[in-house]
């Protein structure tokens, strides 16, 4: 690697780690130091390239760069082998504003994962005397997100609190590698799934079905507040059922589990479309970890989030179907309505890891052990889902038997935990149909270790991987005014309206097939049907069957 390669990869270990993982994080999961200016600004950034010696870049000159496009004499020697695209690029990362309130920010770099982050950013851009950067680097953050330009890379390195921003190039670059593996590994995997779908749709011999199933079904449906009890939690939960109407038998009931930081509000267009087709639909916020529980943490009014939230969540979902169960039973106007005997199950992001347990999927602590037990000062890793599952170690060790009799098909969205709070060996008792959808540029769940494995693992006759190569972690979202986040539209990626009728189409296909056993429905969950419906500029690919040694094979791991 030539100095020049090196430059640019300092750039892009700004662009990549500097800012879009901590504050990706705190979009996902979702002030001490406010003052007008800091005392103390940053004038350069300094690295140490052997066997050249020393070198420096003036912030100054990255600002006039940021705010011109100008290339001064001294920045020019860094930036002039730069292509154009990449210093417009590096110019666009310099210059992107993430509205986030320093309350908000500060509250999140307190929390336990965030200060994980901020002392591994911190061991790469280090303060004066080579010290871990964590304070300084969350000072700057939180006076930048406090200040009328708002929280971009700029203005936290102006306003970094020491003369000198030490950066460990060895350790960037190291960190760098781990996540250009991770993209790398996903567009390889991407690839060969791609083929295998190809073949799959070559080699399906069906009808291609032409009625539209992201169109509105027959049902409309009433909508029912309630709440109920989770004696786990000592406390109520809020919920809400969308009841078809004017059924001729019991309607199959799906729950829909949220992510972190999220809401009953996100999946209503999932919710209704399903209530269409003759479901009752559930729909809770988990306390805690919901938009309304983190939110206030994140403004210094409650607590952090409970680490036994892994063991919860699912005793959440098990409770509200003990309570329909109950209406079901009791209430006149809902007797015999509900068949909660032949329930489905849909989450997205930390959800999916909840529908799954309740599938049967096992925590798996020797796992746990031997991912996130790594001393600290030897990890330089940005992977937010294992910093998520990593909270989890500090359950108590013992058998979590989560799953419910009740739960016939699970369909997941972005899902974490097969990487390490699952794993192979806690993937064996997983035994209903599965579908699993993919988003290539999901920089929260990466696809690879996240839902790829997973899959592979999955020892069951019926399981489908949906994969959206252009898709982000909130592709499958609604956005909801009770929303943490204002998320930017970087991280959103493509317009979600693209994607919003590929879960609508197949999930009334899965849950027709496996919960209201119309077998006709399986001729949408085939390749050959899903290349009818994938439109640019977000495509869809879907696929059967794929081994793990067909997945290593293709990413040149060793097993």
């Amino acid at each position: 690697m030539n100095f020049s390669q090196y430059i640019r990869h300092i750039f892009m270990i700004g662009n990549r780690i500097f800012l879009a993982i901590p504050l990706a994080v705190a979009i996902a999961l979702g002030s001490s130091f406010l003052s007008k200016e800091p005392v103390m600004s940053a004038e350069s950034i300094s690295f140490w390239y052997p066997p050249f010696g020393q070198f420096n870049i003036l912030i100054s000159d990255l600002e006039t760069f940021a705010k011109t496009g100008k290339i001064t004499t001294r920045l020019a020697f860094y930036l002039d082998n730069l292509p154009p695209s990449q210093r417009a690029e590096l110019r666009q990362a310099l210059n992107a504003r993430y509205d986030i309130s320093h309350v908000t920010l500060a509250q999140f770099t307190y929390s336990p994962i965030g200060l994980v982050i901020m002392k591994r950013l911190g061991r790469i851009l280090q303060a004066d005397g080579y010290q871990n950067g964590l304070l300084a680097l969350r000072s700057a953050m939180i006076l930048s997100a406090a200040s009328p330009e708002g929280l971009t890379a700029i203005n936290v390195l102006r306003r970094f609190p020491t003369p000198t921003i030490e950066l460990d190039l060895p350790l960037g670059l190291e960190a760098y590698r781990e996540l250009s593996q991770l993209w790398y590994r996903k567009e390889i995997a991407i690839a060969s799934l791609q083929q295998q779908s190809e073949n799959e749709a070559l080699a399906t011999k069906v009808t291609i079905p032409t009625n539209r199933l992201d169109a509105k079904g027959e049902f409309t449906w009433q909508v029912r507040e309630f709440s109920f009890q989770n004696p786990e939690r000592g406390m109520s939960i809020d919920a809400t059922l969308y009841i078809p109407q004017k059924l001729s038998k019991p309607a199959p009931v799906i729950v829909i589990s949220h992510g972190l930081a999220s809401n009953r509000d996100t999946f209503i267009y999932l919710a209704q479309h399903l209530a269409s087709y003759g479901y009752a639909v559930a729909v809770l916020e988990h306390p805690g970890t919901g938009s309304k529980d983190f939110g206030a943490f994140l403004k210094g009014f409650g607590k952090t989030p409970d680490q036994r939230d892994v063991y919860f969540r699912p005793l959440d979902v098990k409770y509200l179907l003990d309570d329909l169960e109950r209406q079901n039973k009791t209430l006149p106007n809902m007797k015999d309505r509900l068949d909660v005997q032949n329930v489905g199950l849909i989450g997205h992001s930390l959800g999916g890891y909840t529908v799954l347990s309740l599938g049967g999927a096992r925590l798996n602590f020797d796992s746990l052990k031997s991912v996130c037990n790594v001393p600290e000062p030897n990890v330089t890793s940005f992977n937010l889902s294992k910093l998520i599952q990593c909270r989890a170690i500090n359950l108590e060790p013992r058998e979590y038997n989560l799953k419910d009799q009740r739960v016939k098909a699970i369909l997941t969205l972005n899902p974490i935990g097969g990487s390490t709070m699952f794993s192979r060996e806690g993937t064996k008792a997983l035994n209903v149909p599965v579908m699993i959808f993919a988003s290539g540029d999901d920089v929260v769940s990466p696809t690879v270790p996240e839902q790829f494995f997973l899959f592979t693992w999955l020892n069951i006759p019926d399981k489908y991987l949906a994969i959206v190569p252009k898709g982000t972690h909130f592709s499958f979202l609604e956005k909801s005014e009770k929303g943490i986040f204002n998320v930017p539209s970087t991280l959103i990626g493509i317009d979600p309206s693209f994607a919003h009728p590929y879960a609508k189409i197949l999930s009334v296909a899965f849950f027709k097939t496996y919960l209201s056993s119309q077998p006709n429905f399986r001729q949408y969950l085939t390749s050959a049907y899903v290349k009818t419906i994938s439109r640019d500029p977000l495509p869809l690919n879907l696929v059967t069957s794929f081994s793990e040694e067909q997945l290593r094979q293709a990413l040149d791991i060793k097993p």
